[in-house]
């Protein structure tokens, strides 16, 4: 009992640490370029924390997470300019639509594995692409896509630091309910799940339920973050949704860590940075991003973040 209030009390320590990080950040950046980028940091964190709680914790890979995101960036407007909601409730349509999808979709899916389930969630980001270039009548296509998104320009702030912050407080909120979970009944599920499915069932856990459930927490987690991207653009189409996007934030978790949720923030923050510093990785983007995958799985199997955390502290109980 004490070391899991130790290890809440450090989790809302953290959460605490991530909230000034961000205002400092917000205030020490001048340049638009450097806040841009901290924005979608913080955007793509929130997928990242939903994919880690279902590849980290359930071992289930996903690599059509990117067919998500664009389901709530969809939602989000179509909520917005066809229904008339406020955007601020538009984020729950935007967790709501890709999660009730995700729930429906994994009770099939979830019964594949290992390679096979890689390869029909990679199928599904592709379906995704194809359908929203095709259906132009509803997501606009490739041209022109979605346009005309109001800005966010609450409380005399501009645009950019509305949609900052709100992308800030969607990360907090959504790593403490992360958290919460994995901390508590449902996470010792997961975890169950990931050892051994058989195990797990005998031990009375729903194995299918509690899969499709944790498939839906991060499609939601997704459709938040690609609500939010729509939001900041203010204008998208689908080629912001190719299959690319979902291997972008597989990357994210694998750089980041499998096995805690403060790694897929790291993971985040390192694969938006890194990419601004390196002149020409567009041209090489899948290939650089291929080689790393297999260089850290091999070398720092539980995450680039984690890895380098551990030996911080090894250094420094060494000295």
């Amino acid at each position: 009992m004490k070391s899991a209030n130790s290890s809440l009390r450090r989790n809302f320590i953290r959460l605490g640490l991530l909230v000034v990080g961000i205002a400092v950040l917000d205030v020490a950046l001048t340049s638009q370029f450097y806040r841009s980028t901290l924005t979608l940091s913080l955007i793509f964190a929130i997928a990242a924390v939903g994919l880690t709680l279902l590849m980290g914790f359930a071992g289930q890979v996903s690599i059509g997470q990117g067919a998500f995101f664009g389901l709530g960036a969809y939602s989000a407007a179509f909520a917005i300019q066809q229904l008339g909601i406020p955007p601020l409730v538009g984020l729950v349509v935007a967790a709501v639509v890709p999660g009730f999808f995700g729930y429906l979709i994994a009770r099939p899916i979830l019964r594949l594995s290992g390679n096979n389930l890689a390869l029909a969630t990679l199928a599904l980001a592709a379906v995704f692409y194809v359908v929203a270039t095709q259906w132009s009548s509803v997501t606009g296509g490739i041209d022109p896509g979605i346009t005309g998104l109001p800005a966010l320009d609450y409380f005399g702030l501009s645009h950019i630091h509305v949609v900052l912050w709100l992308a800030g407080i969607c990360l907090v909120i959504c790593t403490a309910v992360a958290l919460l979970l994995i901390d508590g009944r449902f996470g010792r599920a997961l975890m169950a799940i990931k050892t051994s499915e058989v195990v797990a069932s005998c031990t009375g856990v729903d194995v299918a339920r509690t899969k499709a459930i944790a498939f839906a927490i991060a499609a939601a987690y997704a459709g938040i973050a690609g609500a939010l991207f729509g939001y900041f653009l203010r204008a998208f189409n689908a080629t912001s949704f190719n299959v690319g996007l979902s291997i972008e934030l597989l990357m994210m978790v694998i750089v980041g860590s499998l096995s805690t949720v403060w790694g897929a923030i790291f993971g985040a923050l390192a694969i938006m940075v890194l990419p601004n510093l390196l002149e020409g990785f567009d041209h090489a983007k899948l290939l650089v991003y291929g080689l790393a995958m297999v260089a850290i799985m091999m070398l720092a199997p539980n995450g680039l973040g984690e890895t380098l955390a551990k030996l911080v502290t090894r250094r420094r109980v060494a000295e």
